[in-house]
């Protein structure tokens, strides 16, 4: 088993053509033909996650978030990049192309609502693109609506603006969807989840009568993990994968 082959494996679930032109998903750190020993699964690479897998003799790590998002002119000591390379442990970033393709039905998934909505903003010629929208089956409340976000994501705490209307109609989008919110009230969305927006948002949502729910950019992309473990055990049952339990949300709540 080699890097190229878990590589391929994610092109199919989440092709990487459909990432962002300003996201840099793919295979970026390491040697594509390495045996792979084992794969460690996490939202972010940071330092004590490159430690977790070295310790666990896991020589890849694969990440939603890219452990190299801009041009990089020096690698030094205590870096990610620089602790990767010394410790040989491969890197493969699944972003923007897994959110087109994947995290938004996941997110429908867990808050147990239908797919088949429409995307809210398509950006590639066969239609997929950024964020889903889901016509309920029945009316929810912005209070409800919020109580059930919190529980699916399993967020500590959420933010949320009442519409004061009931909701059949809403859109989700993964990680920082404020990007998409305006298309998303354009398309008749009563409400709007999503990880993060920007204060222009919360009166945006005000003006237009529209429920914004905001449950945190780690815990809308936290599934992530959990997706991928599970659909690569199915496919590599002899291949030790696991969670980084060093994975964590960064952010206190008080």
């Amino acid at each position: 088993m080699t890097a190229n082959d878990i590589y391929m494996f994610l092109e199919q679930i989440a092709p990487f053509k459909y990432q962002e032109s300003y996201d840099n998903s793919g295979f970026l750190i390491g040697d594509k033909d390495a045996e792979i020993t084992g794969v460690c699964l996490c939202l972010d690479i940071t330092l004590d996650v490159i430690n977790e897998a070295a310790s666990k003799n896991a020589n890849l790590i694969v990440s939603h978030h890219p452990v190299i998002f801009k041009a990089v002119s020096s690698i030094k000591a205590q870096t990610p990049v620089h602790e990767m390379i010394k410790n040989n442990i491969s890197a493969i970033c699944a972003h923007t192309n897994f959110d087109v393709a994947v995290m938004s039905d996941i997110m429908l998934d867990l808050l147990d609502f239908p797919h088949g909505g429409e995307v809210i903003e398509a950006t590639s010629p066969d239609g997929a693109g950024s964020g889903k929208i889901t016509d309920l089956k029945q009316d929810i409340t912005p209070e409800e609506l919020a109580c059930k976000c919190k529980e699916s994501f399993k967020c500590p705490a959420l933010r949320y603006f009442d519409g004061g209307k009931p909701i059949r109609r809403a859109g989700v989008c993964s990680g920082a969807g404020g990007s998409v919110f305006d298309l998303a009230v354009s398309k008749n969305c009563d409400a709007f989840i999503t990880g993060e927006v920007k204060h222009s948002h919360w009166i945006d949502a005000e003006n237009n009568g529209v429920t914004l729910i905001e449950a945190g950019h780690y815990y809308t992309e936290r599934p992530f993990c959990d997706f991928l473990l599970k659909r690569m055990n199915e496919n590599f049952p002899s291949l030790c994968i696991f969670i980084a339990e060093s994975g964590r949300d960064f952010c206190k709540y008080i």
